[in-house]
């Protein structure tokens, strides 16, 4: 079940990862596809820190360009720099705000996993598994959420 789960998860991440760098997501008038969009959006922002934190990036970010971004996403892990985690300029404060917030959760997440000696997961691999925590934060109970 959860290899299904995952396997669904990066096929959804994968479809929505070019709009996850965009300033304005697509929004899905329907509830439950604009949730899925959400989630891929969030699971590729915070896949997107959590690569930049196993690659030794410090917790710092830096304004580029649409072209250099994609080129860096689209491209090979290696060619990545590991100065900070790159973010698309064109973004509004409030959006900067937004993808600062996701990319960092998974920043902070991958330098939990390192403490722990875990290696660096396939890229897709971390989109998934923030996707379906995304998932489950939004399905969940609300009195089991308040109980945390």
């Amino acid at each position: 079940m959860f290899k299904s789960i995952c396997v669904a998860a990066v096929a959804m991440a994968l479809s929505g990862a070019a709009c996850a760098h965009d300033s304005e997501p697509a929004v899905d008038p329907d509830p439950a596809l604009a949730a899925m969009r959400y989630c891929q959006t969030i699971g590729v922002r915070a896949a997107w820190g959590a690569q930049a934190r196993f690659l030794g990036a410090p917790a710092r970010f830096k304004y580029i360009a649409q072209a250099p971004l994609k080129r860096l996403f689209m491209g090979e892990a290696s060619e990545i720099p590991t100065d900070a985690i790159y973010v698309l300029d064109e973004m509004s404060l409030q959006q900067r705000q937004e993808y600062e917030e996701a990319a960092f959760s998974g920043w902070k997440q991958a330098d939990v996993w390192m403490r722990e000696g875990r290696e660096r997961p396939q890229y897709e691999v971390l989109a998934a598994v923030f996707y379906n925590g995304c998932k489950q934060s939004l399905t969940a109970e609300p009195s089991a959420a308040l109980a945390q």
